[in-house]
């Protein structure tokens, strides 16, 4: 296991085209297990100071991503499947299905880079166009 320098960047386009985007840059423990890499962190809302921990793996046809916190959810991602989760926030709990587009990761030297592209739908709402980026290098 070895810290890291994670940067998770979320991109959303709604039905209009109205881009969204949030960014999270913050220390890791990264582990590489049998070819599948786990990043595990703690996030610190600026606003209100509520803390979610959040757990990443990574394989080569499989993203999971489990949030404990002031935001609670398991998403899971394989390419060309739909998923169904529940997101819990202080807000209350809704239903989110999820299609995964494509997934991609690679190792640069002691770099990681990971994107997800997928299909939100959140409880009847039109469909929101999505991408996860993430980005890990060395402390």
């Amino acid at each position: 296991m070895r810290e890291v320098w994670l940067t998770v960047t979320g991109e959303q386009t709604d039905a209009e085209g109205r881009i969204d985007k949030n960014a999270v840059h913050c220390r890791a423990l990264c582990e590489n297990r049998d070819g599948a890499y786990i990043f595990s962190y703690t996030e610190r809302d600026p606003g209100s100071g509520d803390v979610t921990d959040s757990r990443m793996l990574f394989s080569e046809n499989l993203c999971r991503i489990d949030r404990n916190g002031a935001v609670t959810t398991c998403m899971r991602f394989e390419p060309q499947k739909e998923a169904e989760c529940l997101y819990k926030t202080d807000l209350g709990t809704f239903s989110i299905k999820l299609f995964t587009k494509r997934l991609a990761m690679r190792r640069v030297g002691e770099n990681f880079h990971a994107r997800v592209s997928y299909t939100l739908c959140f409880q009847g709402a039109e469909p929101v166009e999505c991408a996860v980026t993430i980005k890990a290098e060395p402390v």
